[in-house]
């Protein structure tokens, strides 16, 4: 589960998938050293957005994604001479399959002594047993973002001399609920391959730190159809994690009353444009007006639980569809949370979208990749550059 040395690949195929809470989806990505991952093939399955129980939930969703990794792969052998075995399967799980703490855990010595890559994979043991909120049968991962070496922070600590030893490690855990089902879905489309797993908030944190974000401290909203999750970073450090059951398709819920939702999403888009001035636009503007109320007291709520201890960055990084990204960015930027900012100014938010991946991803043939395939893309080319 530990350890930041997987091979680097060359010339390699990879496949990826990404599973929401509404939708799956699945690439087959190209690996060339030192270049963007060349996405050769790309499939997603949505979810008709309608009420379901967990249960129907994490079955459709399983289901989506073989429908996703069936299409993704035919297209891939329809590719001919450029097609290639497929050599490892990365999966990204979203919110609310997800949630994700961050565990610090120290040691002392006596006198100098030199650090070790075994010395930090003992403090990350520590680290795991120290959990309470997850669910020791389902970890997902456990990553180590920071050491400190005599308080302070070293991107290079092995070979180091130290008196103190101090990690940071993110781990993430997901659903039982959902785990079987997945992992009966891949065996189905990757029969022959061994998935890595990774959480979206490990993908978010990885593409930040690697130089899409010059900031340190940051808040990432990563919202997904039926969830949200929100994590502070501090100096480069997810410190706190929020988990609230409030996500795109229940937002568009509440704007589309006893309409379609589906069709709600259009017309937010349609809005956020400045393309839309029909009745039924202005209904939609009416509708998000008076939801508003609500989605304040919910995600304020969320906030303030975030910022109970220590206040909030002032910079909101957004993950989220691209048709409703622009108004929740007004929404986060406009609303007054500003008691639980830093600063006490409102949220200077920023959408990431499939161009802010571009130094990591690359389509072919002019594709449109979603941003929860790029987002995914890009963590497998940032770990294999690492030789994670």
């Amino acid at each position: 589960m530990f350890g930041t040395h997987l091979g680097r690949g060359r010339g390699k195929i990879v496949a990826v998938a990404d599973i929401g809470s509404g939708s799956a989806g699945v690439a087959i990505l190209g690996i060339h050293p030192g270049e963007p991952v060349s996405v050769l093939a790309a499939e997603r399955a949505i979810l008709s957005m309608e009420d379901r129980g967990e249960e129907a939930t994490t079955t459709g969703v399983a289901d989506q994604l073989v429908k996703a990794g069936e299409a993704v792969r035919k297209k891939f052998t329809n590719l001919g001479k450029d097609a290639h075995p497929i050599h490892e399967l990365y999966v990204i799980i979203r919110a609310p399959w997800s949630h994700s703490e961050t565990k610090r855990v120290s040691t002392t010595f006596k006198e100098q002594i030199t650090v070790t890559d075994h010395m930090i994979g003992e403090l990350a043991e520590r680290a795991l047993a120290e959990v309470r909120e997850l669910d020791r049968g389902n970890f997902l991962e456990a990553k180590v973002i920071r050491v400190e070496l005599n308080g302070y922070s070293c991107a290079k600590p092995v070979g180091k001399h130290a008196t103190e030893i101090s990690a940071f490690v993110l781990i993430s855990g997901w659903h039982s609920t959902i785990r079987a089902k997945i992992e009966a879905s891949l065996q189905k489309v990757f029969p022959h391959l061994s998935p890595a797993f990774r959480s979206s908030v490990w993908a978010a944190i990885a593409v930040l730190r690697e130089g899409m974000s010059q900031e340190y401290d940051y808040l990432i909203v990563d919202m997904s159809s039926e969830g949200t999750a929100f994590v502070a970073i501090r100096d480069g450090v997810a410190t706190e994690h929020m988990l609230i059951q409030e996500g795109v398709r229940t937002i568009l819920k509440r704007v589309s009353g006893s309409g379609m939702p589906e069709e709600a999403l259009n017309l937010i888009r349609m809005l956020s444009s400045d393309q839309c001035s029909s009745a039924a636009c202005e209904a939609t503007r009416e509708s998000l007006a008076r939801a508003e109320p609500e989605l304040v007291r919910v995600f304020g709520e969320a906030l303030g639980t975030c910022a109970s201890e220590q206040r909030l960055p002032n910079t909101l990084i957004l993950f989220v569809h691209p048709d409703v990204a622009t108004w929740l960015s007004r929404f986060f930027s406009r609303i007054d949370f500003s008691q639980f900012t830093k600063t006490a100014q409102p949220f200077q938010v920023r959408i990431v979208g499939t161009t802010d991946l571009s130094t990591w991803v690359a389509p072919s043939g002019g594709m449109v990749l979603d941003p929860g395939l790029a987002l995914g893309s890009a963590l497998v080319n940032i770990e294999k550059r690492r030789g994670q």
